[in-house]
């Protein structure tokens, strides 16, 4: 853990050398200038261990303000960095094809700042515009009628996601008055001491069917008592390696894989019942990371975790790493795949060109369809 840690740090430290070495390159050198820039890059590379350290001690206010500062200035930093990586190359492209580079000093710095600012701009509009994705599956397994689930995921209430946010949450799923509400992980973030007064706002949801909700990797950063007791007081129940029927569909849950000694697997004897009934029943699986396993059997896995890259070019990376990215994948099996681009944000309050979700879900009878044709 602390290997990957120092690893992290390196490499945001790296990217707050190589752009602020641009800014040093623009200006005229001094020393002030060399001294500010060292040590805004310092402070920035390690906010995140002083926001933790600060919202430890219990000062929230100081924390969330520390924490907006700071996570901004990330995004910023992200597209200032593949911005100016764009140019550089496209730079070394032109001297090998023998053409002159027509940027220099001020000019060079303003081709990168300003569009890295108007894209930050328009990615933190980006987040604030919840999408409504809808789903439409048909089954032989469901005898007759439908079934309509709600997917939220990737909440990160805490410090920067709170009242307002979750107030237009709520308010978009009592809109679409589903019959269940699932939650696929991360409701809410590693830090943050105001989350009993958002509970309320989830017992504002009364689905027919309920709400169910899943550990996702942050819960483990919040403290499993905390997260265990919040989501029971917003009137979520918590499958962790169960599951339940719903209007003729089951629905199954796990802990995410990072919980370690915390997490709760689904025992064989589950397992094999819910082998046996996917014969002749429609199995939904919460799972919080898209990773798909043979070790439980389901038709269709609800997951989130990766945002969808949130800010565009991150989504390759998330590709890389999960052979994902976001929306539906169908395998050979016959088994389904979807995956929430996520509903609020970790780290820096944007989404560029990644809008936030809630997944609508409609589980429909085949007889249903043939009825109407």
């Amino acid at each position: 853990m602390l290997a990957f840690l120092g690893l992290i740090f390196l490499l945001y430290g790296g990217m707050h050398g190589y752009a602020l070495g641009k800014v040093w390159q623009a200006f005229p050198h001094s020393a002030a200038l060399g001294v500010a820039l060292a040590l805004w890059g310092f402070l920035m590379t390690f906010s995140p261990l002083a926001i933790w350290y600060v919202a430890k001690q219990g000062r929230h206010g100081a924390a969330t303000s520390l924490s907006w500062v700071a996570f901004i200035w990330m995004g910023y930093l992200f597209l200032f960095c593949c911005i100016a990586l764009t140019l550089d190359i496209t730079h070394m492209l032109a001297m090998f094809a023998g053409f002159k580079w027509f940027l220099a000093g001020w000019d060079a710095l303003a081709a990168v700042a300003l569009p890295a600012l108007a894209l930050a701009a328009y990615a933190a509009m980006e987040a604030r515009r919840i999408r409504v994705d809808e789903l439409k599956i048909t089954t032989p397994k469901l005898a007759s009628g439908r079934v309509t689930i709600a997917q939220i995921s990737d909440l990160h209430l805490g410090m920067m996601l709170g009242d307002s946010f979750l107030q237009r949450v709520v308010e978009i799923l009592r809109e679409a008055s589903p019959g269940v509400i699932v939650a696929t992980g991360d409701v809410i973030d590693g830090e943050g001491d105001n989350l009993a007064e958002l509970a309320p706002h989830f017992r504002k949801l009364s689905p027919p069917n309920g709400l169910y909700a899943i550990l996702g990797n942050h819960e483990n950063f919040a403290g499993m008592g905390k997260s265990l007791r919040f989501l029971q007081d917003a009137g979520f129940t918590v499958l962790r390696g169960e599951y339940v029927p719903v209007e003729g569909i089951i629905l199954a849950g796990v802990d995410d894989r990072t919980l370690g000694n915390h997490a709760r697997e689904m025992s064989e004897d589950k397992r094999q019942a819910l082998a046996a009934a996917r014969n002749d029943t429609f199995i939904i699986l919460l799972k919080h990371q898209p990773v798909v396993g043979n070790d439980i059997p389901f038709d269709l896995q609800l997951s989130g975790h990766a945002h969808g890259g949130q800010i565009f070019p991150f989504g390759l990376f998330t590709l890389l790493t999960y052979g994902v990215r976001a929306g539906l994948y169908r395998y050979s099996d016959g088994r389904t795949l979807y995956v929430n681009r996520g509903t609020g944000t970790w780290g820096p309050p944007m989404r560029l060109f990644v809008p936030p979700e809630i997944t609508l879900i409609t589980i429909e009878s085949e007889n249903n369809r043939d009825a109407r044709q």
